[in-house]
Order: C-alpha cells, then structure tokens, then sequence
C-alpha cells in the first residue's frame, strides 16, 4: 500500500471522534481449494469496518469524511494457524472529500481508477483490482487529487501523490522521499468520451542497479468510448522508463473492447477485449510482443441471482484462465460460489487471481 501521513491520519481520527458518525462495515468469510488436502485449502476472514460522516462546511461547499480499515485472518485448514504472520491491520481508505458545484477535492488514501476498459485495463495505474475477486478490494494511494468540471461538459483532474508499493502494472515501487504527479482531461462528444492522461514517477531500483537505482517514468495515455449501438472502447499507454544516463525500457499497452447486452430475461451481457503489448529497450529481455484475449459472459435469471462466465488466456505462452460464478443476494448477505482453472504462468499478464490449477471458490459477505 501506499504510506499514510501520520499527522493526517491523527486530523481525520480527531475529525471522526467529535462527529460521532455511525459505523457501517463488511464482514467476509472466502475459501479457495485446488483439491481435498487440507494445505491446498486457503480460508481468508476479512473485516473492514468504516466510518463515515457527510455534512456542509457552507452553502457551496460540502464534505465526506471516509475511514475504513482492514482487518483479515489467513491461513491453510491443515494448519489454522492464528499467528501474527497471518494477520493484517492496516488502513484500507481514509480520506476526506470537499465537494463544490464545480470541483471536488480528495485528501488522504484513496481508490483512483479510470478509463473505459474493463479486465485488460492499460489505464490500471493507482489499483490492482482482480476480476476474480468477488469483493473487488484493492489498495489505494496516498496524496492529493483534485477534479474540476466545466460548463461545456469537459473535466480535469489533476494528483499528487507519495510513493509506495508497485501498483497495477509496476514492477517497482516509488523512490522514498519523492512524488509522483500527473492528471488527466476529458472530452465528451455525442457518442461518448475521449481521455488523455499523463503520470510521472521515479522507481527504486535499487535491488537491480545499486551504482544507478533511481529508474525514471513517465506515462502517457489515450482512451476513448463509444455506444454506437454496441460499445466500443480502445485504451492505450505509451511508458518510457530510462536511468540518469541509459534507456530501461519502452512500452505500449493497447486494448480494444466492446459489449453489447441481449434482453433475455433481466439481459445477457456480452463483453470481449484483446491487448496488444510491445515492449523494447529492456535490458533484462528481448524486445517482445504479447497478446492477450478475455471474453466474459453474464446473465441475472432473477433479481437477486447472476451466473458469469471468464476466458482469459495469453497466447505467447497458452497460459488459460477459466473462471465460472454464480452469485446470490439477499438482504445484507452475499454469496458467491465459483469453478477456476488456471495455469501458474497466467500470473504473468498481472490481471489473474493466483489461482493455479483447477478448484473451487467459496466468498460469503454480510454488511451492515
């Protein structure tokens, strides 16, 4: 995760405890198996409790107070072991939100995504967020960001942010004691939208190059949707990293999509996107081109039921992902059961669970 402030963390307490506000959270219970062994058979038990306040500072402006955290247990059945090894207290979001007519402002650890695509996602910048997963978690980012709207319908966002652990598609995670800056616009147009965001950073590489360890970055992206009957999107990232003298590596990332929803019973939804990567001037590597191809069906039989088919697969390496769920709601409890198959190089494409060979997932979920 990225690193909260610890005075800001003591503001936003302080803020908490004098308004009182109501605790809200959710409690999970997940089980994977890959066969009947007991060390085969992972169990996580996660808790994120949150507090939550909503209020006016004035007449334009109002704010959102957010702090959760996340408390989770894991551990293998064969070995149950309650262990501090296998615990995790750690914030998840907390952050305050100022929100005018025209702009909003996000202090603190916070979930910033964007763009229109939906599993192979180049644009996969500040989360990490598994298809698989039925909970949807990922960490956040710590900083700034700031988004202004326009009366002609555009909008800008602009963050500043400290470094931490690598994110999506990184490899290394931010040099201690730096930021890391960037923004983005976007334009609608009658069909849809168009993005363009940028983002710089500096990597420590330290465990790679000791005489040379700091790794300069810059993104630069494009992405576009579009309802023409069927959606289309296209997501697209150009990444230039290179040392204080040498080139690292180049890097694009291109993913075209589309969906469409036939209406039988409550809607079939039809979703397929395909990724090109390039990447050159590495030096750990060849300069190399990887395709990668999902497809994902779903349907709600009912209101409170919906059964979803994944096919993920890499075709330079034939490393196939294969996830089958059924999910049912009631009330404030969720329950999700699922069939994967998975090969371990599947890892590779960063966008898998972990899972490696074939078995079963079982996640149930209460809120209150």
């Amino acid at each position: 995760m990225r690193y909260p402030v610890r005075s800001f963390l003591l503001l936003i307490f302080a803020i908490s405890t004098y308004a009182s506000p109501p605790l809200v959270g959710e409690l999970s219970l997940s089980s994977s198996a890959n066969s009947f062994n007991g060390s085969d058979i992972q169990i996580i038990t996660r808790y994120l409790p949150a507090f939550e306040v909503q209020n006016s500072l004035s007449d334009s402006w109002d704010y959102d107070l957010e702090l959760r955290w996340q408390l989770a247990w894991s551990s293998t059945l064969d070995t149950l072991d309650f262990s501090e090894s296998a615990t995790q207290f750690e914030p998840y979001r907390i952050a305050i939100n100022l929100q005018s007519k025209h702009s909003e402002y996000i202090i603190g650890l916070q979930k910033i995504n964007f763009g229109p695509a939906k599993i192979l996602r180049p644009l996969m910048w500040f989360d990490a967020v598994d298809p698989t997963d039925p909970l949807e978690l990922t960490s956040g980012v710590t900083g700034i960001s700031a988004i202004t709207f326009y009366k002609s319908g555009w909008s800008s966002q602009a963050w500043l942010l400290l470094p931490g652990d690598p994110m999506g598609w990184e490899s290394f995670a931010g040099k201690s004691g730096t930021v890391e800056t960037g923004g983005r616009v976007t334009i609608p147009n009658a069909k849809g939208q168009i993005g363009i965001c940028t983002h710089f950073r500096i990597a420590d590489i330290s465990n790679v190059y000791l005489n040379d360890p700091d790794l300069y970055e810059g993104r630069l992206g494009l992405d576009g949707f579009w309802d023409v009957g069927v959606g289309l999107w296209v997501e697209s990232v150009y990444k230039h990293q290179e040392l204080s003298a040498d080139p690292f590596l180049d890097q694009i990332q291109t993913t075209l999509g589309s969906d469409y929803t036939i209406w039988i019973g409550n809607g079939l939804h039809i979703m397929a996107e395909h990724m090109l990567v390039s990447s050159w001037n590495s030096p750990f590597m060849e300069d190399q081109t990887t395709h990668l191809s999902t497809a994902m069906l779903s349907f709600s039989p009912t209101m409170f039921d919906q059964v979803s088919v994944l096919i993920l697969n890499n075709w330079e390496n034939d490393s196939p992902l294969a996830y089958l769920s059924w999910g049912q709601t009631y009330d404030n409890f969720r329950f999700t059961v699922a069939a994967f198959y998975a090969k371990t190089d599947n890892n590779d494409v960063s966008v898998s669970s972990g899972f490696d060979g074939k078995g079963l997932q079982l996640t149930v979920v209460y809120n209150h």
